[in-house]
């Protein structure tokens, strides 16, 4: 699996290269969704791009990769329960932060896989802020809920769990893909990629799966 930043300094790509590809940017196009279970959640993926990747070269000494070349997929879950009246006091934190409010969607990773042509190439398992243990580039990609601490300080910098509220249908984390050549390289032919945003409704496990659109990976 191959992920990479536009942004990152050549002095990266090395590192990067041996695990993945990452980000260009594009103009929004057809949404895949995927129908959630029984409980008020579902999760689909907008992908930035629907048009054929043409294959790019990113190795230190040649980086050819432009938008044309990459796709972004917006992994978003919608939340359709309803909002409930609480006693606040009743919270366990004094700020009621997102993830303890009812009906709340917790966020707890975010797996994905890769198959090209019906081969599998790559999977992976992301977990959001404050627990990554790699790709820390990939954080500020993650929703995030921050609070001041408990007790209260400043500046109020404690990241805890991203959460969907009720009535909400947002976008916890965006990924995204280079179609390159050489080392790293992945095949040419359809490119079909699954997310499972794994989390809690009111403390009970669920997995949410959306596929983003195939898309077609050429010379």
């Amino acid at each position: 699996m191959k992920r990479l930043l536009l942004a990152i300094a050549a002095a990266v790509i090395v590192a990067v290269a041996v695990t993945a590809v990452l980000v260009g940017w594009g103009a929004g196009t057809p949404t895949a969704r995927a129908a959630g279970p029984e409980n008020g959640l579902s999760a689909y993926v907008v992908p930035s791009n629907h048009q054929p990747l043409p294959a790019c070269s990113f190795t230190p000494d040649e980086n050819d990769c432009t938008a044309r070349n990459s796709v972004q997929w917006y992994i978003h879950v919608a939340n359709r329960n309803q909002v409930l009246n609480i006693n606040s006091l009743t919270l366990s934190s004094p700020q009621g932060s997102r993830p303890e409010l009812p009906n709340a969607f917790v966020l707890n990773s975010v797996d994905e896989s890769e198959v090209v042509s019906g081969v599998p190439i790559g999977h992976d398992t992301l977990v959001p802020p404050p627990n990554l243990t790699r790709r820390f580039f990939s954080a500020g990609r993650f929703i995030s809920t921050v609070t001041c601490g408990d007790p209260i300080s400043v500046p109020c910098n404690t990241v805890v769990s991203p959460a969907v509220l009720p009535g909400e249908d947002v976008a916890v984390f965006v990924e995204g893909w280079f179609h390159t050549r050489g080392d790293p390289s992945d095949p040419n032919g359809t490119l079909v990629v699954t997310f499972t945003v794994h989390g809690t409704l009111n403390g009970t496990p669920v997995d949410l799966t959306a596929s983003a659109p195939p898309i077609q990976e050429t010379s």
